[in-house]
């Protein structure tokens, strides 16, 4: 074990870590439909207003959760951070 360390330390920084890596990839699958849905929402602007706004509705719904769960992530992880070390 590291100086000062726990093995409840170093599962708590491997649980932070895990949740804040396993939301970045989340996030990071989205992306690609994210994009194709600003693709198509932009192309059928003009062309067909139904079509374009059903894609307006999914590209907000998909960036929505996209954000959702990089908050999440990032709140586990700090909320799951060090606590409060003292300087020695």
């Amino acid at each position: 074990m590291g100086e000062g360390e726990s093995s409840g330390g170093l599962y708590r920084t491997a649980v932070r870590w895990g949740l804040l890596l396993a939301g970045l990839v989340t996030a990071a699958m989205r992306v690609p439909e994210l994009h194709r849905f600003w693709g198509q929402w932009r192309a059928l602007e003009g062309a067909d207003v139904s079509a374009s706004a059903a894609y307006r509705n999914y590209f907000l719904v998909e960036t929505g959760i996209t954000l959702f769960v990089l908050a999440m992530a990032a709140g586990l992880f700090w909320v799951l951070g060090s606590r409060g070390k003292k300087p020695e």
